[in-house]
């Protein structure tokens, strides 16, 4: 028996020196050669995965044999491993190409075998090396063990559903969610102590992998000194005021008055993660006596998710010391996973609105469609709730049991319930920082007079803090007349609400039991007034300006607007009342214990169910078992799009200064966040200028200038094109092409505009048979519609002679046609065609009108403005001897619509173009490889390419039409 003893002890000991040893063994390899075949010649992903997994091996070893004191430096070079391991399966370290799923196992098996090993084995355990008995630890942690396992499994499925919905951006539903996932497992094996530390390391990871070395160094830098200044030995009023001289320098650059072009990327995280948790942090360091751990310190500010995550949720830093790990840590993660789920809930419930409901203002002609309008615009909010919900959840998955950002706030029964429901981190920080210091100060006045008052200082200060809050996301002050009128309202509304409660007394819901049908009937008619006046102020907010609001409320000032008006608010009585019956159900219903094995795997089971559900839908094999319409919507819910709305309001941004993403429901808001400083519109700079006649705006001729990092000329002539001469040269065969932005090239060189491309490849294979040469003459303008197309057919291309008439269609056409009108006849512009005077007549559109108002009226006669303007332009050809081609181009701003391509493409035939349809073009292709930016949607010069290739197959089609001799099998 001593002997067997002896022998055991004795592979106990060596235990570490054959971890050592193996570890040794394993990087020599990686350094050496690939001996399991897994990767090109060189260093690769496999080679990288060998040497740390050797090098977690040895340390490992080394730090279970290791003396108490030599331990910790094992400990923290095992931390870093373990992130290092971390980066590299979420695929930010990236070698000859990305890690396959065996060099992540890999190396997530020996970082997650290090972690497990620092913890189970207690410092001081000698040579030892392992627990006494490992069948005895199983035993007691199997509870714990199957509830990890769970958790796990609910992520990893969470995983696959959020990057098959695509939701939100690609480093978020690729890189991020796999950086969570990954850095769960080590972190839940780590020992406590080194929990927070891998959290704030995995946050800073996270940073350099999304943003690169160089920024994300920058980022990390900028916060670490303004972190320092809160910790310098000084008095808090000269930490503050040094505080506010960094905030102002840098400020100074982030609105380019002081140019660091290397730090543009970082600005909206970097202001989002300090510009308000620094407030805090101050407030709380003022009356702390208990030491912060810098590791806290790190991981409040470099919050993990906030890298991919601008508009972040005001996280109040005592709360977030006080929180973590507060109570039993399954149960903390398992309520991040619920909170999770509930996001991508209501995010994919926000794409199915902001897809097929919600509406363009200037689509709003009756009552109806006026309450559509304001109620989606309202309710596509839970875009924000669903982000703030999955950012929450990632937290809790590393211990920070914070408590939910909203609170059923659909349901708010006046607006102080509103304001205590919506954006409740919000509300806690105004009300912890201003309201409650104000409303001591003011200890003379009256309780009322006290509560009124800092109240609407709060309010004022929300105003201001959210033009403040929009400098740093976009570098400029968000103030407006809609932005002012909204909040006073909303303001005077809340302190109303304030002061009645204070006079009345504030009227509790009692929790714990159904409502009576009195009850239910009440509430649901203050439920549904409050929500009702929250989407009409919303309306007028979003609206673009008072005017714009005002014109709009005006469809429904008729005795059947207003009886609609009525119909709907009861229907939301009803559904909101259906909704806070239900609530009150499930809230009378006995409780499980939380703590109970049988609560936590019941909760995991229902959100199982439900994660596999949003799986099954979005499954190609069940949508397109589905079919139709319903299978198209599944398919399409998938796909990460602009709305048409949100498209509509992108292409406008290219001409016009009528972007209306002030408000941070919409899609638009992400790009224009992302979006540099230095990417003006064209009319902004000298290559382009807005006109006071029909043309809209026209290039300024002999001008060359780098826009959007291009080389972007135009000739002699005011055309994006070679200076050609005025009378074409003998036998040379020209035309004229027409259209839009993306038609004139925006954001490629001049050589990459695909009528350059077309032009060379026409004379590159031209046999000189018919004609010496070909000219493709581009008069494309951006803004231009088929209305100004045809003025410039008539003003500008018949003075060249043209042979030929490329007209290119789109599926914006009708919409640009109807803006264009409507902006030339609100500005007084004298029509130059009679059909125009005509329509506008019969439409009641004046000069003063608004805009909006004037686009309104308008719409209804799209498609007759359509007909008569391609017949307008067809005549005009033909009377001159020039043949008309009409081209259908799919823009990559919106999907396309396959009935109204239809429709145009009737439009044109009837008129008398040829027509050809290369809706085609970029068929089975990844937009995102071919625009110019996520901001920009013009093609890039691959698309560019793509559209002279399909061009020139069209021609080709058109042998016999279109005079050139193809040669064969070309």
């Amino acid at each position: 028996m001593q002997r067997n003893g002896s022998v055991a002890a004795a592979g106990k000991s060596l235990l570490p020196l054959l971890l050592v040893a193996a570890g040794a063994t394993l990087a020599s390899l990686a350094l050496m050669m690939d001996p399991l075949g897994l990767s090109a010649p060189g260093f690769g992903p496999s080679q990288f995965a060998m040497l740390l997994s050797g090098l977690t091996v040895g340390v490992t070893g080394y730090a279970i044999h290791a003396r108490v004191d030599t331990r910790r430096l094992a400990e923290w070079l095992l931390v870093v491993i373990g992130i290092t391991a971390v980066a590299f399966a979420a695929d930010f370290v990236l070698l000859q190409s990305l890690p396959g799923f065996n060099t992540k196992l890999l190396l997530m098996a020996s970082a997650s075998f290090g972690a497990l090993m620092i913890a189970a084995v207690p410092a001081g355990a000698g040579n030892m090396g392992v627990p006494h008995d490992w069948r005895s630890w199983l035993a007691a942690n199997r509870m714990a063990i199957a509830k990890f396992l769970v958790v796990l499994a609910q992520l990893a499925a969470l995983l696959v559903v959020i990057r098959q919905y695509s939701l939100e951006n690609q480093a978020f539903y690729h890189n991020i969610m796999l950086l969570v996932f990954y850095g769960f497992i080590i972190h839940y094996l780590l020992p406590a102590r080194l929990r927070q530390p891998f959290f704030a390391l995995l946050s800073i990871s996270a940073i350099v992998g999304v943003f690169g070395l160089a920024s994300g160094v920058w980022l990390v830098g900028i916060g670490l000194g303004l972190i320092g200044i809160c910790h310098l030995p000084f008095s808090f009023n000269v930490r503050v005021v040094l505080l506010l001289v960094a905030g102002i320098i840098l400020a100074l650059f982030r609105a380019d008055i002081f140019q660091a072009p290397s730090l543009a990327a970082i600005w909206p995280v970097l202001g989002s993660m300090f510009m308000f948790r620094l407030i805090i942090y101050m407030y709380d360091l003022k009356g702390n006596k208990k030491p912060i751990d810098p590791a806290t310190s790190l991981s409040y500010f470099f919050l993990l998710p906030n890298v991919v995550f601008p508009l972040f949720p005001v996280v109040d830093f005592s709360t977030f010391r006080r929180t973590y790990f507060k109570e039993e840590q399954h149960r903390i993660f398992q309520r991040g996973i619920e909170w999770i789920l509930w996001g991508v809930i209501q995010l994919i419930a926000y794409r199915i609105i902001n897809y097929y409901w919600v509406l363009a203002i200037e689509d709003v002609s009756n009552a109806l469609e006026l309450a559509q309008y304001a109620i989606t615009n309202y309710v596509i909010y839970i875009r924000v709730s669903g982000q703030f919900f999955i950012i929450i959840g990632i937290l809790h998955l590393f211990g920070f049991g914070l408590p939910r950002t909203h609170d059923r706030y659909f349901l708010a029964s006046s607006f102080t319930d509103l304001w205590r429901r919506n954006n409740i981190y919000w509300k806690d920080f105004m009300q912890k920082v201003f309201y409650m210091p104000v409303y001591f100060r003011l200890n003379k006045l009256g309780t009322i007079a006290r509560l009124a008052l800092a109240t609407a200082f709060v309010i004022f200060l929300t105003w201001l803090l959210h033009a403040y809050q929009w400098f740093w996301l976009r570098g400029k002050f968000l103030i407006s007349a809609p932005d002012i009128v909204f909040w006073i309202l909303l303001g005077s509304l809340v302190v109303a609400n304030v002061i009645r409660e204070a006079r009345r007394g504030r009227k509790r819901t009692l929790g714990g039991r159904q409502l009576s049908l009195r009850e239910l009937l009440s509430s649901s008619f203050r439920i549904a007034g409050t929500f009702s006046i929250m989407a009409i102020l919303w309306s007028l907010w979003t609206s673009g300006s008072i005017s714009n609001g005002l014109s709009l409320w005006a469809v429904a000032l008729t005795p059947a607007g207003i009886a609609t008006l009525f119909a709907v608010f009861v229907v939301l009585m009803v559904v909101l009342g259906a909704i806070l019956w239900i609530d009150s159900y499930l809230n009378a219903r006995p409780k499980r214990d939380p703590d109970s094995p049988r609560a936590f795997f019941g909760a995991s089971v229902k959100h199982g169910l439900v994660i596999a559900a949003l799986f099954i839908v979005a499954s190609p094999t069940f949508y397109t078992r589905v079919g139709g319409r319903p299978g198209e919507i599944l398919a399409d819910i998938r796909t990460a799009r602009l709305s048409d709305r949100d498209a509509d309001l992108l292409l406008k941004g290219y001409y016009e200064d009528l972007i209306g993403v002030s408000q941070f429901n919409s899609d638009l808001w992400d790009l224009y966040s992302k979006r540099p400083a230095d990417w003006p519109l064209l009319q902004d700079t000298e290559a382009a200028n807005m006109t006071d006649d029909f043309q809209v705006m026209a290039l300024t001729p002999s001008t060359s200038i780098v826009y959007h990092g291009e080389q972007f000329s135009v000739n002699r002539w005011g055309m994006r094109d070679q200076d050609y001469e005025l009378v074409p040269p003998p036998s040379t065969y020209r035309i004229a092409l027409v259209g839009p932005s993306f038609v004139m090239g925006s954001g490629v060189s001049d050589s990459q505009v695909f009528e350059a491309v077309l032009e060379d490849r026409l004379n590159a294979v031209n046999d000189g048979s018919e004609f010496a040469g070909y000219q493709i003459l581009n008069f494309a303008v951006a803004g231009h519609s088929a209305l100004q197309e045809l003025f410039v057919l008539e003003n500008d291309a018949l003075d060249f002679q043209p042979n030929a008439f490329f007209f290119i269609g789109h599926q914006m056409e009708e919409e640009i046609n109807v803006r264009n009108l409507a902006s030339r006849i609100v500005a007084g512009v004298e029509m130059p065609y009679e059909f125009l005077d005509e329509i506008a007549a019969e439409a009641g559109v004046e000069a003063g009108m608004t805009q909006t108002e004037a686009e309104r009226r308008l719409k209804p006669f799209g498609d007759e403005l359509i007909a008569r303007t391609y017949s307008s332009v067809v005549k005009l050809a033909r009377e001159n001897g020039i043949e008309p081609y009409w081209f259908y181009f799919p823009t990559l701003e919106a999907e396309n619509d396959d009935q109204l391509q239809a429709e145009l493409t009737q439009a044109a035939l009837e008129a008398g173009f040829h027509v050809t349809d290369m809706s085609d073009t970029y068929e089975d292709q990844d937009w995102s490889t071919l625009i110019v930016a996520e901001w920009d949607k013009h093609p890039n010069g691959r698309g560019h390419l793509l559209l002279a290739e399909r061009l020139y197959e069209a021609l080709s089609e058109l042998d016999g039409v279109f005079p050139f001799n193809f040669p064969p099998n070309d």
